[in-house]
């Protein structure tokens, strides 16, 4: 997985590097699979991501509260915001 990120790294920090003959000939010498190099220069970076075998899955998911605990949770909320209010007026 290294040497697939150095070409990468390569590519990105080179900006002569625009062509498709030029990145062609970079990858001639790099010491990558033949897949890898196809996924490159096809700028496919899900074909790139299956060559590699211990690529980790990255998965995100957004959780959104039920109303219902949303609704309670501001309530809490809430009454925490006026206890804290009372503890203040009462040590004052």
């Amino acid at each position: 997985m290294s040497k697939v990120i150095n070409v990468l790294a390569t590519l990105a920090n080179n900006p002569s590097l625009t062509t498709k003959q030029e990145i062609t000939a970079l990858l001639e010498y790099a010491e990558i699979s033949t897949e890898q190099k196809q996924a490159i220069l096809a700028q496919d970076s899900e074909r790139l991501a299956e060559t590699i075998a211990n690529f980790p899955l990255s998965m995100c998911a957004i959780v959104l509260p039920a109303e219902d605990e949303e609704q309670e949770s501001q309530e809490e909320s809430q009454s925490e915001e006026a206890k804290n209010t009372l503890r203040f007026i009462v040590k004052a």
